[in-house]
């Protein structure tokens, strides 16, 4: 059990303009010949399943008229495996809605038109890997779309302009009707969501009680200007912080982040950078599990901004963090990203705990992709936690003259390996070729293609096989 809870925000290295949090290098989670879209994470603890797991849901669309749900067990990098696809029809907002027992690893929901119309289903992942379901969750003649789970008993959605809320202690409740959409779900107590305010959409909340099981509102928290994108704060047992909602707004020029306290009816100071588009926020905490049993929570926010004149993705610390680190590392278009933590506090062995995973879609080669960073608040290593590093290695490492790469393959087939620049730039491609399944190595002697020695710095070597893809940071000297 946790004794202690204190707030605390992060020191800032002022000379250096630099955050201590040190994120890792950004990695891709998906191909480069689909559109990937609409992540979210699942952590399997390891008292279910050994160890814990990390699996990650999203949408994946390889033609106009299909878009299917696809699951990826992020420990192991094994290759993605279709959840729930149908020719011609879409499946789309997955979200992992409760933790399962036996050989059940969790139960997920989605929405699709496969009737006709959007209708909002769930399917329960196995421990083997197989699916069951599709099974109806909420399905009349009329819309349903935007599910949202504060936990697995309260939840909140959108029926053709209205918001609905249910929980465990009360039927379907109407909470607005007004030109209503995109709810999100506060925890138990709160749910927000866009209304029409004339020719634009404001922000606003309902309210649930707890003693007197009623609902209240909508309460406006801003109706100026255009207001869209809105999120709740979470953290790993979704009852810390919920009250915080962020959202973009536009009333000039520009979009901003903005953020309101929805317990003390107040608004959050949030920064962001001036004169520039600041957009698609996302919001967490997470406990720092320390060996003397003190649990530290820190608070991060993340955005798309183009501050560089691009759409990239940036990371700070709330809310008086004034300095940004820019995850993302590409000079084309990212967008969306989304904070997600470490969920629960494993029992059994090393796991999860003290991670922060920021996960966004970046569009390149003429699709979006997933790519995906992480940060460890308790050694501030920015060392990859999944199977980059548990699969792919290199030696020495950093090395001057050449460095000898080692991978391990699940599956034989044609197979690829390239070094990229941190801003995506192939440097070179060292194999392409077949090869079978285990264990290999090729050796990198610090030059580009065209034979001329690259100059010191950080580059990422990835390794494509199939549907896996590994990938591991290499420095030269």
């Amino acid at each position: 059990m946790k004794s202690l809870y204190i707030l605390t925000i992060f020191l800032v290295f002022a000379a250096s303009g630099q955050s201590q949090d040190t994120w890792g290098p950004p990695f891709p989670l998906t191909d480069s010949l689909t559109d990937n879209v609409n992540a979210t994470l699942s952590i399997v603890p390891g008292e279910l399943i050994q160890p814990d797991t990390l699996y990650m849901l999203w949408e994946r669309s390889s033609d106009p008229l299909s878009t299917g749900i696809y699951a990826r067990n992020l420990t192991t990098m094994a290759g993605p495996f279709m959840v729930a696809a149908q020719l011609n029809v879409h499946f789309k907002h997955p979200r992992v809605f409760r933790r399962g027992t036996g050989d059940t690893l969790f139960y997920f929901s989605y929405e699709t038109d496969m009737n006709g119309n959007w209708d909002i289903y769930y399917s329960v992942l196995m421990k083997n890997e197989a699916v069951l379901g599709p099974f109806p969750f909420i399905r009349s003649a009329l819309n349903e779309r935007g599910l949202n789970f504060g936990d697995y008993q309260a939840f909140s959605w959108e029926k053709e302009g209205t918001i609905f809320a249910k929980n465990s202690s009360t039927d379907t409740v109407l909470l607005a009707s007004d030109s209503c959409s995109n709810p999100v779900q506060g925890g138990l107590q709160y749910v927000a969501y866009e209304m029409a305010t004339g020719p634009q959409f404001g922000v606003f909340y309902s309210e649930y009680n707890l003693i007197t099981h009623l609902w209240s509102g909508p309460f406006p928290m801003d109706v100026a200007g255009t207001n869209n994108h809105l999120t709740f704060g979470n953290d790993s047992y979704g009852v810390y912080f919920p009250n915080f909602v962020l959202w973009q707004h536009k009333d000039g020029p520009f979009w901003v982040v903005k953020g309101f306290d929805v317990g003390n009816h107040q608004f959050c100071s949030f920064n962001n950078f001036t004169g520039c588009n600041n957009m698609s926020p996302s919001f967490c905490s997470i406990e720092m599990i320390t060996d003397h049993n003190v649990a530290t929570e820190f608070q991060y926010s993340t955005f798309a901004s183009d501050v560089t004149g691009n759409m990239e993705i940036y990371v700070n610390t709330v809310w008086i963090d004034t300095v940004y680190s820019n995850i993302s590392q590409y000079s084309g278009t990212d967008t969306h990203p989304q904070l997600f933590n470490n969920f629960h506090q494993s029992n059994v062995g090393p796991g999860f705990d003290n991670q922060l995973f920021d996960i966004w879609e970046s569009y390149r080669g003429g699709h979006w992709q997933l790519w995906a960073t992480n940060l460890d608040i308790l050694t501030g290593e920015n060392t990859l936690k999944g199977p980059a590093t548990r699969m792919m290695k290199s030696s020495p490492n950093p090395f001057t003259n050449e460095t000898r790469i080692e991978y391990f393959t699940q599956e034989a087939g044609l197979l690829t390996i390239d070094i990229y620049d941190l801003q995506g730039k192939k440097i070179k491609s060292l194999n392409s070729a077949s090869d079978g399944n285990g264990k290999h190595s090729v050796t990198w002697d610090g030059k580009d293609a065209t034979g001329a020695p690259i100059p010191a710095g950080i580059y990422l070597c990835t390794v494509k096989t199939g549907d896996t893809v590994l990938q591991c940071k290499i420095v030269r000297r």
